[in-house]
């Protein structure tokens, strides 16, 4: 099977350089202290419910430092994809190869996804701790893991789309956190108070007992789904339980959080899941029309 020329050249120079093993150590470094600082209270004579507890916030912790990973690394390192050719001026060199504007799209795509993918099961091992101390089961750390590979597949592809319309790199790398911030707050803030959000009385949850799991995402407001922390924080709250009052209390989730009670969270992180993987083909695919737009205009000014 012939690899795309763009993803092969890239991943090359990329696991060629210092950066990499470097980069690689310290975030398995980060997650093993968190780990081994919650398997510390295994170490005595006995086991009491607290220890087990504190393991399962563990878990918890070190999948939320995943998620961070993901929000910081992920859009910066796919935003100067394009922009960062542009300003070497090597752009040009790349479309007069005949790869063509999807093929090159997608091969920094891949290869951006590989790193963060390497970055994410790198983590696999701290969280395989997990298994023994807070009783996470192996398909339950399987679905985390996709979950935020995806989650990092959406975060890469806003930065790809930025950098289609940039032409350098600090200016991609600032808008791309910008569009980051405002999938997550603008999506969470259209469902709380925009004209998608649904308007929940104390009639209407209490109803949602009596209503099936479709009929109940169909009520929720829509851009709830296009938020990624609140589809992982649902799976999270399936996994462990013990998130429940985190979710009541926090920035007025109490309504939504009985809808996603009444849903069950398992089928709120499945359709969040499903709209992330949406938004990242359609944001994939807006990187490739406005890359072809570009060039279509440059034809027109030759």
């Amino acid at each position: 099977m012939k690899l795309n020329p763009i993803f092969e050249s890239s991943a090359r120079r990329r696991m060629r350089t210092w950066r990499t093993p470097v980069i690689l150590t310290a975030y398995m470094a980060a997650l093993l202290c968190i780990a081994f600082n919650t398997l510390f209270a295994f170490f005595g004579d006995g086991v009491r419910i607290a220890q087990m507890r504190l393991s399962t916030e563990g878990y918890i912790w070190v999948t939320a430092l995943q998620l961070g990973l993901i929000v910081v690394v992920a859009p910066a390192l796919s935003a100067v994809s394009i922009a960062g050719e542009r300003e070497r001026q090597t752009f040009d060199l790349l479309r007069v190869t005949g790869v063509g504007t999807r093929r090159i799209v997608l091969g920094k795509l891949m290869e951006n996804f590989a790193f963060i993918a390497l970055l994410i099961l790198s983590g696999a091992p701290a969280m395989m701790l997990f298994h023994i101390t807070a009783g996470i089961s192996l398909a339950e750390l399987v679905a985390t893991l996709v979950y935020l590979m995806v989650i990092a597949l959406e975060a890469l592809t806003v930065g790809m789309a930025v950098s289609a319309l940039c032409r350098r790199t600090i200016t991609a790398m600032v808008m791309a956190y910008l569009a980051i911030c405002l999938l997550g707050g603008g999506a969470w803030a259209l469902a709380k108070h925009g004209p998608f959000a649904a308007r929940y009385t104390y009639e209407s949850l209490q109803a949602l007992e009596r209503m099936g799991t479709a009929q109940i995402l169909m009520g929720m407001p829509v851009p709830v789904f296009f938020c990624p922390a609140v589809g992982l924080v649902s799976l999270l709250a399936q996994q462990t339980g013990i998130l429940h009052r985190t979710m009541q209390q926090t920035m007025r989730l109490f309504d939504i959080y009985v809808a996603m009670k009444a849903a069950g969270f398992g089928a709120v992180a499945l359709v969040s899941l499903a709209a992330s993987a949406l938004s990242a083909a359609l944001l994939t695919a807006f990187a490739v029309a406005a890359l072809r737009m570009q060039d279509r205009a440059a034809l027109k000014r030759g």
